[in-house]
């Protein structure tokens, strides 16, 4: 139906508790006692003869209309006067609009179309601003609908009708904060309120709602919230332990954390320990190193993690001191790492009494990147891990590279300065 720009009735019958709501309720199932808005009738007559102190009034009482109809609204339009203020505003059923023909009719798609879910339908709302009353009026109300409207047992299942409250919201973050999975934590709610139509809201909207607040935490506190994590791990593994330093514009510099079966690993299986700072996929390239050893199974054993600044000595150092501290000065025999010069002096600074060896892995990858010569790996693997004599390496060494013509190449000389830190005869 069409409204003219004058009310329907007189001022002296609109009343202006129609502004909050309508007082007739239905019998309802829910605990509610006919109190809440999602159990009160709305009819047409109630919203063509209301004044809105704003827009969002309206919108907010068609979809009450809606849910005791039974279908979903969703805000269309709205027109601005020169002064840039709303004059005009316009909310449709959320099927109004059809899908484009050139998306239907489009031969070369490689994906099938999704369901169609726009009908056309021309039921909605618009308002207007008088200016003689300062309050919004219902300017057009069509009713009419071209499908079949929702079965009230289903209207709780549409967005507009659904969604937690802040009560819900609230005992929601309590049972989750003490452990309780998303599943349980919608069994319980469910069978408080007397089953899912009477709950308000599905999983996935709770699903959403512990992971806004689980990043709502995070925004502009990611490091404090990672600290506070590993912090609070004591109260459930007294063992586990963290350090952090933090930079001159109060950043997380580094931080290390290791729980107590890595502790316990260590003082079980540290005498030798690898670490390795190759690792950096994470949000903020970031260096990971991982604390590894192995254990009498030839297993590989966890004894820490961490993340750095940067690959630089005085980095190192802190890290392999607070390493140290934290498993009870406990110092290793060997040390297995890559070739980083920045690596080797905290180490010999920290662990002097360690031998350092080059990661085995790590020397035969840069052989591949280095020296594309076809039997150079195979020759090189031997150098590695034969058990020779030191003179025998000598002759098999010079022999090696004259064989292959390296006696200039740069990466072999820098390689065999090092040969006391990889090669098992120095070992």
């Amino acid at each position: 139906m069409d409204v003219d720009s004058e009310p329907l009735n007189s001022e002296e019958n609109v009343e202006d508790c129609l502004m909050t709501g309508v007082e007739e309720t239905v019998n309802c199932t829910c605990d509610c006692g006919g109190s809440s808005s999602k159990c009160v009738v709305v009819i047409v007559d109630d919203i063509i003869n209301q004044r809105f102190e704003t827009s969002d009034a309206a919108y907010h009482l068609y979809v009450r209309y809606a849910r005791c109809v039974g279908f979903g609204v969703r805000k269309g339009d709205t027109a601005r006067g020169k002064d840039g203020t709303q004059r005009r505003r316009r909310f449709f059923y959320n099927k109004e609009g059809k899908r484009a023909d050139k998306y239907i009719s489009n031969l070369n798609r490689k994906r099938e179309h999704k369901a169609l879910t726009r009908t056309g339908c021309e039921a909605m709302l618009a308002v207007y601003f008088d200016t003689k009353t300062s309050a919004w009026r219902v300017k057009k109300l069509v009713e009419k609908h071209n499908h079949d409207l929702i079965p009230q047992c289903l209207v709780h299942l549409i967005p507009n009708h659904r969604g937690m409250n802040e009560a819900q919201k609230a005992q929601a973050n309590t049972m989750h904060d003490n452990g309780l999975p998303s599943a349980k934590i919608m069994g319980l709610m469910v069978g408080q309120a007397g089953g899912y139509a009477n709950v308000g809201f599905t999983k996935k909207d709770l699903d959403n709602h512990i992971e806004r607040t689980r990043r709502a935490k995070l925004i502009g506190g990611d490091s404090n919230a990672t600290i506070s994590y590993l912090l609070g791990k004591a109260d459930v593994d007294p063992m586990a332990m963290a350090r952090y330093s933090a930079t001159d514009e109060s950043r997380l510099a580094n931080l290390f954390w290791a729980d107590g079966i890595c502790r316990a690993d260590y003082q079980c299986f540290g005498d030798v320990l690898a670490f390795d700072t190759t690792y950096q996929k994470n949000k903020y390239i970031r260096p990971l190193v991982i604390f590894s050893g192995c254990n009498q199974h030839r297993q590989t054993c966890i004894f820490g993690f961490a993340l750095i600044e940067n690959e630089q000595t005085a980095t190192y150092t802190w890290l392999l001191q607070n390493f140290l501290d934290v498993m009870l000065n406990k110092s290793p025999s060997v040390v297995v790492t890559d070739g980083d010069e920045a690596m080797k002096a905290a180490i010999q600074e920290i662990f002097p009494n360690a031998t350092h060896r080059l990661c085995g892995w790590h020397i035969q990858k840069n052989v591949t990147a280095n020296i594309k010569i076809k039997g150079f790996s195979d020759d090189f693997r031997r150098c590695l891990y034969a058990p020779w004599h030191p003179n025998e390496f000598e002759e098999y060494w010079e022999n090696m590279i004259k064989k292959y013509g390296l006696e200039e190449n740069e990466w072999v000389l820098n390689e065999y300065q090092k040969r006391k830190s990889w090669a098992s005869t120095y070992l």
